[in-house]
């Protein structure tokens, strides 16, 4: 399939690990369920609108740019059916306050940066998307994880299979994007690629009729966004990117989330 490439950025980032209850964590990456909904609103897809057809698609995500964590505590309103009539004669309702785990960039960045792959069978879907984003006019705003996060989205690249490089199941590679564990052999421990911090939880990966979370999966990535040296069950991929939004000689291997 074609690929289409663009980078999300944006000043800080929650996207809430979906079993926390007392405090909201967030993830260090986006999900693929936050991708899916990040490629909906360029589209101009509606909410619940999309699941099924961009389940069809797949995606991977590179961190470019280390995070860090910052938690604050946030006051929010209730909502209530019982509060609704004291809202609109704006009276006061009793709050709620919760902690809550920021992303912010860390260092010298001024801006988280995420690398998206959206690779789909549709290319006329592809072609709309990269269109929108090479003009810089997503249909809906785009942010990161939640409205307080705004983003933007860079094109990188629209790439046909010729840019691609399959790479074989069982050989090393430099990996670059988020890995879903269940595709992994072996990490290559040792030398200079060798990872500093390898980080692996559960996330999101897509929703059912209603929005029904599905099954979550297990990923691993870098924790300060660094490739890592890697054996894999299936091909990876790699990508020779070119184009305004990439550096000369830009290189991405990635393993897409669904294998």
């Amino acid at each position: 399939m074609d690929t289409l490439v663009f980078d999300l950025t944006g000043p800080m980032a929650h996207f809430r690990k979906y079993y926390t209850n007392a405090s909201a964590l967030t993830y260090g990456f986006p999900p693929r369920t936050v991708l899916m909904g990040v490629v909906a609103a360029v589209l101009g897809w509606e909410r619940d609108t999309y699941y099924e057809a961009l389940d069809r698609g797949r995606f991977a995500v590179a961190v470019k740019v280390p995070g860090r964590r910052l938690v604050q505590t946030v006051n929010y309103m209730r909502t209530k059916k019982e509060d609704l009539s004291e809202l609109r004669r704006l009276g006061r309702v009793p709050g709620t306050q919760t902690p809550l785990e920021f992303l912010l960039p860390a260092g010298e960045h001024t801006a988280l940066r995420f690398r998206v792959f959206f690779a789909h069978p549709d290319g006329g879907l592809l072609d709309e998307a990269a269109r929108r984003l090479s003009e810089g006019r997503s249909y809906y705003p785009l942010y990161l994880g939640l409205t307080e996060c705004p983003a933007s989205a860079v094109f990188v690249a629209r790439l046909d299979q010729r840019a691609c490089e399959v790479l074989p199941p069982n050989a090393t590679v430099t990996l670059t994007s988020v890995l879903n564990a269940s595709l992994l052999q072996d990490i290559v421990l040792g030398g200079a690629a060798a990872p500093r911090r390898l980080v692996r939880e559960r996330a999101p990966y897509s929703f059912g009729p209603g929005r029904v979370l599905r099954p979550p999966v297990s990923v691993i990535y870098e924790a300060g966004g660094q490739p890592f040296p890697v054996r894999l069950r299936v091909p990876a991929y790699r990508f020779r990117l070119a184009g305004d939004g990439a550096a000369p000689g830009d290189e991405e291997t990635v393993a897409f989330l669904e294998g």
